[in-house]
């Protein structure tokens, strides 16, 4: 007489779930991660956008300087002021020793960018090429 005794094996879908539960960890983790990088890219985005509208700011107020009557330059910043779009520019005698130079500084948001120019009459002309994202002086004292 053969006895045969059945044994059940309740284990069977116990590494399944296992499973399920390590890719469900390993998909948060990289959902989060990926969640964390945008917001990185997103910050760094608004950064970059926020820098290039306060450079275009300053960059419209030295070419609304142009169209100025400006009286002539001295070693003292002289300014104007454009309410409208909330520029500022200013103009001084350049230290540079060649030249004559105007430095004009506009500004926007204490953003600066420079440029040369030339004070004919009561308007300043620039040539091309003179305009600047840094100080030209040597002493950086000069340009504030």
């Amino acid at each position: 007489m053969k006895i045969f005794i059945h044994q059940t094996n309740h284990e069977k879908g116990f590494s399944t779930i296992i499973m399920v539960i390590i890719l469900t960890i390993i998909g948060s983790i990289l959902l989060t991660s990926t969640n964390l990088l945008m917001i990185s890219w997103h910050k760094t985005l608004a950064r970059e956008n926020q820098y290039y509208h306060r450079f275009n700011k300053a960059n419209s107020a030295l070419h609304w300087a142009l169209t100025q009557n400006w009286q002539r330059p001295t070693d003292n910043w002289q300014c104007l002021f454009e309410t409208k779009y909330q520029w500022k520019v200013c103009i001084k005698n350049s230290l540079l020793q060649i030249d004559n130079y105007v430095l004009i500084r506009g500004e926007s948001e204490g953003l600066f960018v420079y440029g040369l120019a030339h004070h004919q009459g009561s308007k300043l002309i620039v040539q091309k090429g003179h305009w600047l994202d840094y100080c030209p002086e040597k002493r950086r004292a000069y340009c504030e």
